[in-house]
């Protein structure tokens, strides 16, 4: 790895064991093309994020847009931005995370890009999502979702099998809550880093929304 360089003093944010925790989420994620998976997953709750990463397609259908050289691209950025800051962490002060999200940010700003505080929330949790939640369990957990409609749908038409129970809300709640299962530490840990990550990126992109409409009011007030 590089040298760290950053002028604000070091903050911790995460505890040693979040760290580790993060980490080894991440070895295996990714393993897995997490950065297409978290990319895949942000257009398919949002097709408007195909337009703020640039992605032009006929279609939104999923199998032909991951073909699409830009979708490639900007997943690949994704998955290397967060494997750069997962390789700091522990190693450098997390100011240089903030530094990084920071640019990302001020990037963001001369491409045009302005998630909006919503999004923002989303980018956020998709990530945190795809990272700790093994795919299994989040294919599990869309499948009894899935059965769960179906049973409602049989019990409002009177179709349902006798003898089948449908779930509770708690017993739903309980399967979509992954703090009960063994990577709590880790989705604890991350959702510190990417509340990290997306604080630095809206303040770099504020921050150079705001420099840009000083120099067009100094440079109106020159030409006046």
């Amino acid at each position: 790895m590089g040298g760290c360089s950053s002028k604000r003093e070091q903050s911790p944010e995460l505890t040693d064991e979040e760290i580790a925790a993060v980490r080894e989420v991440w070895v295996k994620a990714k393993t897995e093309d997490v950065g297409k998976k978290i990319l895949q997953t942000l257009i398919e709750k949002r097709p408007k994020f195909a337009e703020y990463f640039g992605i032009h397609s006929e279609s939104l259908d999923m199998k032909a847009l991951t073909q699409v050289k830009e979708f490639q691209l900007q997943a690949h950025r994704i998955q290397n931005f967060l494997d750069t800051a997962v390789g700091s962490l522990g190693f450098c002060p997390i100011s240089s995370i903030y530094d990084m999200a920071h640019r990302v940010g001020q990037i963001h700003f001369y491409r045009g890009v302005n998630f909006g505080a919503e999004n923002w929330l989303v980018f956020k949790k998709v990530t945190v999502d795809q990272v700790t939640i093994p795919q299994d369990f989040l294919h599990e957990l869309e499948k009894r979702r899935e059965e769960e409609l179906l049973r409602e749908t049989a019990e409002k038409e009177g179709t349902l099998p006798n003898g089948q129970q449908k779930l509770t809300a708690d017993v739903l709640a309980d399967l979509a809550n992954p703090y009960n299962g063994e990577n709590y530490v880790a989705r604890l840990g991350w959702n510190k880093l990417m509340t990290v990550i997306v604080r630095e990126m809206k303040k770099g992109f504020l921050e150079e929304a705001m420099r840009n409409c000083r120099e067009e009011d100094n440079n109106a007030i020159l030409n006046a």
